[in-house]
């Protein structure tokens, strides 16, 4: 009976620090929340990168667990090209309404161009797990 009672016991101490190891970071959490909640209601972010014979060019770092800049903005009818960096480990960048979906290895760069055709806030999103803060890596695309 104690053997099974000392068993159990080590299978919750099991479960509960596996969970708070592989929980995402709520500092990093709150962190992409601050950034959204930056601008009030009806203020206009600048747009993104600069624009080179008619390419919206951004640069985009990804690192764990955010992407900069965020949120990333361009103008209706713009060809965008994207130049991500992963600072850290392999990470991805999708946005799935322009088909957007790119792998960039550790430390690599990698490059994308696609028409921003939609008008709106769009969800960006890391595409290749990075880490237990994966399910948190988010960006805005937002096409005004």
């Amino acid at each position: 009976m104690k053997k099974n009672f000392s068993f159990i016991i080590a299978l919750f101490l099991l479960a509960f620090v596996s969970s708070y190891c592989f929980a995402a970071n709520p500092i990093e959490e709150q962190h992409h929340k601050s950034r959204h909640q930056q601008k009030k209601e009806g203020e206009e972010f600048e747009l993104s990168g600069k624009l080179e014979n008619g390419i919206r060019i951004i640069e985009v770092k990804a690192s764990r667990y955010k992407f900069e800049p965020d949120p990333i903005v361009v103008r209706l009818g713009e060809k965008v090209r994207l130049i991500v960096t992963s600072t850290d480990v392999a990470h991805g960048i999708a946005i799935q309404e322009f088909n957007v979906k790119l792998s960039v290895p550790a430390g690599e760069t990698e490059r994308i161009e696609f028409i921003a055709d939609k008008q709106g806030e769009f969800h960006a999103y890391c595409s290749v797990y990075c880490g237990p803060g994966h399910g948190h890596m988010h960006a805005s695309f937002i096409v005004k």
